[in-house]
């Protein structure tokens, strides 16, 4: 089965977040900051593969975030960065992120096939409809109206599924894309369409995921608040007969004391970079059409506004000893998330140390299977 490890439904799936830009998700001028130079990607992925993470995700970046370190400024092209890692592991899942206006759909279905026969079988992509407007115009490419995207996002998936599906030559007319006498050869590795991700959270957004999505990445605020939303994820995709996974990002501080782990988010935030996330918030912005209370976001202190933009772009963040993340984890999981993905401020350095601590801790709670 492609992406056989993804698909069990026994425990909570993890994957690392982000590591193939430079900082990460983390937008700091801290010196521990990630350098995802690619000898430290390989480590990194070797040492998931052998603790059993299931996956690694990658961001899809052309350009960064300015400030003073220009947070993923340096960036790895996600697909050829997944069949490198998938050449370099033998169990975890590898995805590419791919941007639907940016990547014509025939060519990324052979790039995609190509990978995943590199990792027999254990590549995702995480489909990206668009909406950094700065990045397009590096391409001469417009965005699309909100509603457009999905549309657009459509036929490209339809496109690369009927590829991967191995059909006879066959046209595509469409509002987005118009083809003729398409092909492509080799089917991805046994014959199966490997997995897909998406990220929508409009309704829109949402719609899209649950038709064609097997994962669905949802943000949080706080995990109480999601319940019902995950639940309603699942209900819907079971009206029209589909199964969806859901999934939420999460940044990680872990410290053999909880006071260690404060001191080094204070530490972090204490260099934030705050031009790079104010041009963050602004993009988000005016990508909704709507403002954002900058001064509320950066005044709280404790695991909320500040340390979730500095540490992990505004998402959910556990921080503490190897007890409380445990918990915090073990609280996504009970309001119903499948799979979590993880960033670090440093993987490499900090990674090893959730290995052995929290990763037996959440089996010892049933959340995980030993190896």
């Amino acid at each position: 089965m492609q992406n056989a490890i993804l698909h069990d439904d026994s425990q909570l799936k993890l994957a690392l977040f982000g590591a193939n830009c430079s900082s990460g998700r983390t937008y700091s001028n801290a010196p521990e900051r990630w350098d995802p130079t690619w000898s430290n990607n390989v480590a990194l992925a070797r040492m998931a593969d052998d603790a059993g993470i299931e996956a690694m995700i990658p961001i899809a970046r052309w350009k960064g975030y300015g400030g003073e370190t220009n947070p993923n400024g340096t960036s790895w092209e996600s697909i050829t960065w997944a069949a490198g890692l998938l050449a370099a592991t033998s169990r975890i899942n590898v995805f590419a992120t791919v941007h639907v206006p940016l990547n014509h759909p025939v060519v990324a279905a052979k790039q995609m096939a190509t990978a995943d026969h590199i990792g027999g079988g254990r590549f995702g992509v995480n489909v990206v409809c668009g909406w950094n407007e700065d990045e397009f115009q590096m391409f001469g490419v417009t965005k699309q109206e909100h509603e457009a995207r999905y549309e657009q996002g459509s036929e490209w998936w339809q496109i690369v599924c009927r590829i991967w599906a191995g059909e006879p030559p066959f046209d595509f007319e469409g509002a987005h894309y118009k083809l003729g006498h398409v092909e492509g050869s080799p089917r991805p590795f046994d014959g199966d369409a490997p997995i897909m991700m998406n990220a929508g959270t409009s309704p829109s957004g949402r719609a899209f995921a649950l038709r064609y999505s097997d994962l669905h990445f949802d943000a949080v605020r706080l995990p109480e608040d999601s319940a019902d939303r995950v639940a309603d994820t699942r209900r819907r995709a079971a009206e029209i007969g589909r199964k969806v996974q859901v999934w939420t990002p999460i940044g990680v501080v872990c410290r053999s004391t909880q006071q260690e782990a404060i001191d080094f988010t204070q530490h972090i935030i204490e260099h934030a970079d705050m031009a790079a996330v104010g041009n963050i918030v602004d993009l988000h912005a005016r990508d909704r059409g709507d403002q954002v209370d900058r001064d509320d976001a950066f005044t709280r202190i404790g695991e909320g506004p500040i340390e979730r933009q500095v540490l992990a772009r505004g998402n959910f963040c556990a921080i503490g000893d190897p007890d409380h993340v445990a918990a915090q984890i073990a609280r996504l999981r009970t309001v119903g998330f499948d799979g979590l993905a993880l960033n670090f401020v440093n993987y490499l350095d900090e990674f090893p140390y959730f290995v052995q601590e929290v990763l037996p801790r959440l089996e010892s709670m049933g959340l995980r299977a030993k190896l």
